[in-house]
């Protein structure tokens, strides 16, 4: 078994201890784009592209609070499997227009694997959320990504890339 996956379950096991008594969001998105359309490369629609990440709210204000927390983005694309392993801070704005509307922003660093190349990459996810439930959010995530795994695969210039993702939200 390869070191760094026992090594993200124990960081992710050692921050939830930490806050356990905190609220935890654990979220699920997939690229809307690649669930309904596909894309140029020859990814068809339906191609597997999901980030599952979990915030722990750090500081807890009157409409807002601060989250801390780790996420995984998996990507079966044509050119090689992409994944990536992230740690980020956001901060949330709730009740923005409507009582059950929320805003947040979640600045991030993260490992690109892809095609036995590795690289760092600093992205950014804007996500707006609806609550149906005490527990449970539909929610739309626009995440904007370096791409240095193109740099370094393709010897790409594009650097930065935008995609829409559309999931739920739990919090635990």
């Amino acid at each position: 078994m390869r070191i760094r996956y026992p090594l993200f379950l124990l960081f992710f096991l050692t921050l939830s201890s930490m806050f356990a008594r905190q609220t935890v969001d654990i979220s699920f998105h997939h690229d809307s784009k690649f669930l309904f359309i596909g894309d140029e490369r020859g990814n068809d629609a339906g191609t597997l592209d999901f980030i599952l990440r979990a915030d722990f709210r750090l500081k807890k204000f009157a409409k807002s609070y601060l989250t801390v927390g780790p996420s995984y983005e998996y990507a079966d694309l044509v050119g090689g499997t992409f994944t990536r392993y992230s740690l980020g801070i956001g901060y949330v704005q709730e009740k923005v227009f409507l009582k059950n509307l929320s805003f947040g922003v979640y600045p991030n660093y993260g490992l690109i694997s892809r095609q036995h190349v590795k690289t760092g990459s600093f992205g950014i996810n804007i996500e707006l959320f609806y609550k149906i439930s005490k527990r449970f959010s539909l929610s739309y995530v626009h995440q904007t990504l370096e791409r240095t795994d193109f740099i370094a695969l393709y010897d790409s210039t594009t650097k930065f890339i935008g995609s829409g993702f559309i999931g739920v939200k739990f919090a635990l």
